[in-house]
C-alpha cells in the first residue's frame, strides 16, 4: 500500500465519530496515511510541521494550505482545552465571539495594526519556502479558501466553490462535499 502523507489545517484533520466519512477516511481505503494536519494553523506552521517530517518516508505529500489572514501565534489560551483546536492560531472571525484580555487584545491587533497586504506577502513567501522544501517530492497542493494572487506558482486544487455549495461538518463539508474532494483528489495521487 502506497504512504501519503497529509500537512495542514482543519481541512485534512481527521476526526472521530464523525456522522458521515470524511475524504480521508475515503482516501484511508487506498493509501497508508500518516496525518500531521492541526486544525486552526498558520502557514508557518503547515511549514513547520513539513520541516518536522522525514518526507523521504512517503509516497505522496498533500498540503492543504490555510488562510492568509491567520496570523501565527506561540500560545493561544483560547483554545487550550479543546481537543482539535489546541494548536490553533488566531484568526479574526475566531475572536469575534471570545471575551477576555487575550481576544481583546487580538481584536485590537486586527482592527489598528493588521495589514492584509503584508498578510498576503508572508504567506506567499512560506509558500515558496514550502515549494523549495519538496521540490524533490511528489506533492499535491489544495484549499478552499479564496484569494486572488496567492498560490500562483503552486500546483494548486481549490475547492473554494465547491466549499461554499456544500459546507458541513466534517472537514467543513457535508457527506457530497467530502465525497467530492475525495473523487477529485484520487486520480492527482494516483498518477
Amino acid at each position: 500500500m502506497k504512504s501519503l502523507a497529509i500537512f495542514g489545517d482543519s481541512f485534512g484533520v481527521d476526526t472521530a465519530n464523525n456522522p458521515y466519512p470524511s475524504w480521508i477516511n475515503l482516501l484511508c481505503t487506498h493509501y497508508k496515511i500518516t496525518n500531521y494536519c492541526q486544525s486552526g494553523v498558520s502557514e508557518y506552521k503547515i511549514l513547520q510541521q513539513l520541516k518536522s517530517a522525514d518526507l523521504k518516508q512517503f509516497d505522496t505529500i498533500l498540503i492543504t494550505h490555510t488562510s492568509p489572514t491567520r496570523v501565527y501565534v506561540k500560545y493561544n489560551p483560547l483554545h487550550q482545552d479543546t481537543l482539535y483546536h489546541k494548536n490553533c492560531d488566531i484568526i479574526l472571525s475566531d475572536i469575534d465571539a471570545a471575551s477576555g484580555e487575550f481576544s481583546e487584545a487580538c481584536k485590537l491587533y486586527f482592527k489598528h495594526i493588521f495589514d492584509t497586504d503584508y498578510a498576503l506577502d508572508v504567506h506567499n513567501m512560506i509558500c515558496r519556502e514550502i515549494d523549495e522544501l519538496t521540490k524533490n517530492h511528489k506533492v499535491i497542493h489544495i484549499t478552499h479558501f479564496d484569494y486572488t494572487g496567492l498560490y500562483q506558482f503552486l500546483n494548486l486544487t481549490n475547492f473554494y466553490d465547491l466549499f461554499i455549495k456544500h459546507r458541513g461538518t466534517v472537514n467543513h463539508y457535508n457527506a457530497v462535499g467530502n465525497r467530492t474532494v475525495y473523487e477529485k483528489l484520487l486520480p492527482h495521487i494516483e498518477l
